[in-house]
């Protein structure tokens, strides 16, 4: 059986007991909306949430109706969480980065040659020299 989007983001988030989740449906089906069903940028936010609702409670021991018992576990959930959203490895955005540099092949570059937007700085040779026409004006004279 697959899971539901929903069901997905919560186990990415390891928010998944059931009656005594964190974030409710509408709060998730709210982010998959933002989201445009995306399980990945969703499961980072609901991270984010997530860790602000544990910043709020200062004895750090309990989110909502659901109570961790001992202060190391809901430090221990933090970090987990925390590790989700930086560590590429583990985030399902960064992984999928890839680098790309423009330019480099010659078709590229005569196509940035042909584009007449672009400004192109002709370097001068040897056969031109600046002629001054006024106090502030230089031309080139070949």
């Amino acid at each position: 059986m697959a899971l539901s989007l929903i069901q997905q983001v919560r186990l990415n988030v390891q928010d998944n007991e059931p009656g005594l989740y964190i974030l409710s449906d509408e709060e998730i089906e709210y982010l998959l909306t933002k989201y445009s069903d995306n399980v990945s940028r969703a499961s980072i936010d609901a991270a984010r949430i997530i860790l602000l609702n544990l910043s709020k409670n200062s004895s750090g021991e309990s989110v909502d109706i659901f109570s961790i018992r001992g202060k190391d576990a809901a430090e221990q959930y933090r970090l987990a969480l925390e590790l989700f959203i930086k560590d590429p490895n583990l985030n399902p955005l960064i992984m999928n980065l890839k680098g790309w540099v423009g330019g480099v092949s010659k078709t590229e570059m005569q196509e940035n040659d042909c584009n007449v937007d672009n400004n192109i700085v002709q370097i001068p040779s040897k056969d031109r020299y600046p002629l001054q026409t006024g106090p502030f004006t230089v031309t080139w004279r070949f």
